[in-house]
């Protein structure tokens, strides 16, 4: 009896292994075919897409026009809102990002949560994805910081500059609503929604309090990561 119960429990192991290893390696190929589709995405843009592109630029370089009010949103003296823009240490952050994507996905893995696990590969795809994106537009503008001399004119593109001119777009607010925007898809009620979108929104808030970012800067973040978490979901509602 005793023999036989450990041949079954061996066999449960086995059984339990592969079934984990046969979704990984599923969710592998999804991770990569996804990542073809949204980076050729925009060869196959419709209309619909190409007026949402051309709203997002035009959008951008119209709040260049509004970026020197950065200095009377950092006047606002409210222990309670300072405290508040204190979130960028957190939610937006590639270990948040991590911890979010990680816990979801290996939740749901081990736990046969399958939605979970869909969730944590959206949220990761989303994140890494729209982070490529930003990170490359980043070097691309070369835009200097506000913190450095407040020149909102002053870019240096493809200089290598480091930090101080990786100004456009922000990385924290397209993470904030690459992660937000799938949370939130997973759920109908509206009120849910606007709950999980208030963190990404106070973040790119953040980011202008705390003199890190110029609001144009956030503005074209939060689009690349929302629409790019829209696609995802879009994607996988698909499959």
């Amino acid at each position: 009896m005793r023999n036989l119960f450990l041949l079954f429990l061996f066999s449960f192991q086995v059984s339990s292994s592969q079934s984990l290893y046969d979704k990984v390696s599923a969710d592998i190929k999804f991770f990569s075919k996804d990542a073809r589709s949204y980076f050729t995405s925009p060869l196959n843009f419709n209309s619909r897409d190409r007026v949402n592109l051309a709203l997002v630029g035009l959008g951008t370089v119209a709040l260049f026009g509004f970026d020197h009010l950065n200095k009377d949103i950092q006047k606002i003296d409210n222990n309670f809102f300072t405290a508040l823009m204190k979130i960028d240490s957190y939610y937006g952050t590639v270990w948040a990002f991590g911890a979010i994507s990680g816990t979801l996905y290996l939740g749901g893995l081990l736990l046969n949560e399958e939605e979970w696990r869909k969730t944590g590969l959206m949220v990761f795809e989303s994140g890494a994805f729209a982070g490529t994106v930003t990170t490359i537009l980043k070097v691309a503008f070369g835009r200097e910081r506000p913190f450095v001399s407040g020149d909102k004119f002053k870019f240096r593109p493809f200089s290598f500059k480091g930090n101080p001119y990786y100004s456009l777009p922000s990385g924290h607010a397209t993470l904030s609503f690459a992660i937000s925007s799938v949370l939130a898809s997973r759920f109908e009620n509206k009120v849910v929604k606007a709950i999980i979108y208030t963190p990404a929104v106070l973040t790119a808030l953040a980011r202008v309090y705390n003199n890190q970012h110029w609001f144009s800067d956030v503005f074209l973040g939060s689009a690349i990561g929302y629409f790019t978490g829209v696609f995802i979901v879009k994607l996988n509602s698909e499959r």
